[in-house]
């Protein structure tokens, strides 16, 4: 049984693990899930692949998952790529939690926040935006992007000297950043930051991915 995708290209989630499986040069299968249909939210599927009805569901053999950090987490580990540190080295471990958890806590929820208001938020015809919550969110995205600036005049990744998942995790909404809200100049702007996305943009897969996502 091959491995299995239960998603949508246009999910940021979705893409971070096929990002994942293209930097291991591994065979997928993607099964597309319309949003528009409602198949997130099919009952069988709710049951069997994700019991909240979001994207992406992964299947591989008997292993079945959810949340696109877990299912890379698990890829990461089972094919012993270094894109994952070694629970032997506690102190790069450590620092990779915490990079890790500033990408879920601080970084992602802005990017998902804002682009609610500038584009979904319309799009499905619940409301007009609210600019009040666009500027605290964009203010937010800035903290979080002036942290990284600083940590990256010191280093050449979010996570240490070497690329790695938590790179990976960002790669996603950056291209949403750049593509989706017109707010590019926010990489721009910052020339540590700016620096490390050219580096990351450079990679095969995440070329691979991108031209993918741009495509829709």
């Amino acid at each position: 049984m091959s491995t299995i995708i239960y998603g949508n290209i246009v999910s940021t989630r979705t893409q971070r693990v096929i990002l994942l499986l293209e930097e291991l040069g591994i065979e997928y299968d993607i099964h597309t899930l319309r949003f528009e249909k409602g198949d997130h939210q099919d009952p069988k599927y709710v049951k069997e692949r994700h019991p909240f009805a979001k994207v992406p569901a992964f299947q591989d053999a008997d292993v079945n998952l959810f949340e696109s950090r877990a299912i890379c987490r698990y890829l990461a580990n089972k094919y012993q790529s270094e894109l994952s540190p070694s629970i032997k080295d506690n102190k790069t471990l450590a620092l990779f939690e915490q990079a890790a958890s500033v990408e879920a806590s601080y970084f992602e929820p802005a990017i998902e926040k804002l682009g609610f208001e500038l584009i979904f938020k319309k799009a499905l015809g619940i409301g007009e935006t609210d600019e009040a919550i666009v500027n605290q969110q964009k203010a937010q995205l800035s903290k979080v992007l002036d942290y990284y600036e600083n940590s990256l005049s010191q280093q050449d990744y979010l996570a240490g000297k070497t690329y790695s998942l938590v790179d990976l995790f960002h790669v996603p909404w950056i291209g949403f950043i750049q593509h989706r809200l017109q707010l590019s100049n926010e990489i721009e702007s910052r020339k540590n930051l700016k620096a490390w996305w050219n580096r990351v943009s450079q990679r095969a897969a995440t070329k691979a991915v991108l031209a993918k996502t741009t495509e829709h």
